[in-house]
């Protein structure tokens, strides 16, 4: 049976990086997460961290999206949050 080919694909790592940390500085250890989705051959990359206040994440922010994801930029966040839930 063959596979087929993926169209999307969506991978979720996280890193606690400590107190006093180069990239964040702050007192207590930050929780990093990275959201990764391929669409159709197009990359779009995420970030969202706890950075201010430990174990309440911020909002995803885009940290690089393809061209051609551009356009639905905004439906690409939705999904960060709807895939983030199912973490909790």
């Amino acid at each position: 049976m063959n596979a087929g080919t993926p169209i999307l694909t969506a991978s979720i790592t996280e890193n606690l990086l400590p107190a006093y940390d180069a990239s964040h500085g702050t007192p207590d250890p930050m929780l990093r997460r990275t959201l990764v989705l391929h669409v159709a051959g197009a990359e779009a990359n995420f970030e969202q961290t706890d950075y201010g206040h430990p174990g309440r994440f911020n909002d995803w922010v885009a940290r690089g999206i393809d061209a051609r994801l551009q356009p639905r930029a905004n439906e690409l966040l939705r999904a960060c949050d709807a895939l983030s839930t199912l973490l909790r």
